[in-house]
């Protein structure tokens, strides 16, 4: 089976996202019931909904309360750091995380991590990163890491909270940080962007990466794979990923699909997804 581990099926910047890339195709045709219709019938049985945003932890809920198959996560990404520092204090995070990782279908704590690009407030970056982490200690949820232009400073933090598991999102490709992630227990998250053609360091790092430590993704509505990029991007496109992952390491796609579930069933235990 086919599983896309990182997925945002509803949140705060969908729409506009939607309407820059729309072309031949109506708002509607991107209704959370298609897009996981159009997954399932693609071979895409599980995906996880990512949070990014406290605002958006009850329609995420929502979502997976309507499909079983859709697993969450609840996590402040960050980009929003510094607008949730100054909006809440730590103890009402603290109490809208507790109230949502309790649920059974939140299997994870994300999407957290660093973005150096996107924002420099760094300080309230790394704030809230660290107890984002805190929180997965508590919890005993693995966690999605983003990190951007910023990897060194994530590993580092990371190393701070050494019981924590869970997966890098949107692994670029450098050879020196999945060195440093394979000396964890940490996951590489492999999405579209493999696919495209010009991407030949994380071809090549992807080439050589040891398959049981791959989990793949679409990063959905972003990063849509070849042949559609540019597009908005969906759960069932994920095949794409598993396509390129076979054909670089010369594995039968079947065996990636099988793999990469074991690989998940390992890192999210409250998906339980061999006993659904």
């Amino acid at each position: 089976m086919l599983i896309d581990s990182h997925c945002h099926l509803s949140f705060s910047g969908f729409d506009s996202f939607l309407i820059s890339r729309l072309a031949d195709k109506t708002p509607e045709y991107y209704s959370v019931d298609l897009l996981v219709d159009r997954a399932v019938r693609a071979g895409v049985r599980y995906m996880i909904n990512i949070g990014t945003h406290l605002s958006d932890v009850e329609q995420i809920a929502k979502i997976s309360e309507k499909f079983p198959n859709v697993f969450r996560s609840i996590g402040i990404h960050p980009e929003y750091a510094k607008e949730h520092s100054e909006k809440f204090s730590f103890n009402d995070m603290r109490r809208i995380f507790r109230k949502h990782c309790e649920k059974v279908n939140t299997v994870a704590i994300g999407e957290i991590g660093l973005d150096y690009y996107l924002s420099d407030a760094k300080e309230d970056q790394k704030k809230i990163f660290h107890f984002q982490l805190e929180l997965a200690e508590e919890f005993e949820l693995p966690v999605s890491i983003h990190s951007r232009e910023a990897w060194s400073d994530t590993m580092e933090i990371l190393e701070d909270h050494p019981k924590i598991t869970g997966v890098i999102h949107c692994f670029s490709g450098e050879k020196e940080f999945a060195e440093r992630v394979l000396k964890t227990s940490f996951y590489l998250g492999i999405g579209g962007t493999l696919t495209f053609k010009k991407n030949s360091i994380l071809q090549e790092t992807v080439r050589d990466l040891p398959i049981d430590r791959i989990l793949l993704e679409t990063d959905a509505p972003f990063l849509a794979p070849v042949p559609f990029r540019g597009k908005v991007n969906e759960p069932a496109f994920v095949i794409h990923v598993a396509e390129k992952v076979s054909e670089l390491k010369n594995i039968p796609q079947k065996e990636i699909e099988v793999a990469t579930s074991k690989n998940f069933s390992k890192l999210f235990k409250k998906a339980n997804i061999y006993d659904a």
